[in-house]
């Protein structure tokens, strides 16, 4: 049994620590060759533990070779061409200029009633208001809209307004978040300074948040 567990441990912090390393993307952002690692991964993660006459080594040393891999083909895929070609392919027009093109639609293994069903996904009802729709290489859909039918903007009318950005979380349960106070451009002497003009105390609020127009927003802690 303590074989199992430090053998599980060991994995884990393994695959915790090769996932990290190839980044942060979800299922449906991998390109093929992290997709393939990914399953391969975890395929041999899994012998050590369940066959515990299996070394350890034989599935340490496979799981860093793929990590090698996959750093090559990442480096490969910047730098050629072919190879980025290969591996990513290209995206798929499947409407270009307002017209359906079914040709890509029959090379991307597309039916008409699923792009319909991602157009819907997307808030159109009408494949008529369409300009482009594009198949992208991670398999995620862009669509853009005929000008008629895009949405008017602040800049349609020509309204000066100052982006609100994000809101930064300040204060979480009371606690500072010293790494989002710096990327809001303050500090702990404007935090102080805020909360006495609030009357509030640190440990009594639940979130702070400040955006980029200086909009700030507090929520007490609710009383047990």
């Amino acid at each position: 049994m303590a074989t199992v567990l430090i053998r599980t441990t060991i994995i884990y912090f393994l695959l915790v620590c090769v996932m990290r390393f190839t980044g942060k993307r979800q299922i449906g952002d991998l390109q093929i060759s992290e997709l393939v690692i990914t399953f391969m991964v975890s395929e041999l993660a899994t012998i050590p533990i369940q066959d515990l006459s299996v070394p350890l080594f034989y599935s340490i040393f496979p799981i860093v070779l793929l990590l090698c891999y996959e750093v090559i083909v990442s480096f490969l895929i910047l730098k050629v061409k072919f190879i980025k070609k290969l591996f990513s392919g290209n995206p798929n027009i499947l409407i270009y200029k307002g017209k359906l093109n079914q040709r890509e639609l029959q090379n991307a293994r597309i039916g008409i009633n699923e792009l319909l069903g991602e157009l819907r996904a997307k808030g159109i009802n009408d494949i008529s208001q369409v300009d482009y729709a594009i198949l992208e290489q991670d398999g995620q859909f862009s669509v853009f809209l005929k000008k008629e039918f895009q949405p008017v903007t602040v800049g349609d009318i020509n309204i000066n307004e100052k982006n609100e950005g994000i809101c930064h979380a300040i204060i979480v349960d009371g606690e500072i978040n010293l790494s989002n106070l710096r990327l809001s451009q303050k500090n702990e002497k404007w935090l102080k300074k805020l909360l006495n003009e609030r009357g509030c105390k640190i440990k009594d609020v639940f979130l702070l948040t400040v955006n980029d127009k200086n909009d700030i927003n507090i929520v007490m802690k609710e009383k047990q």
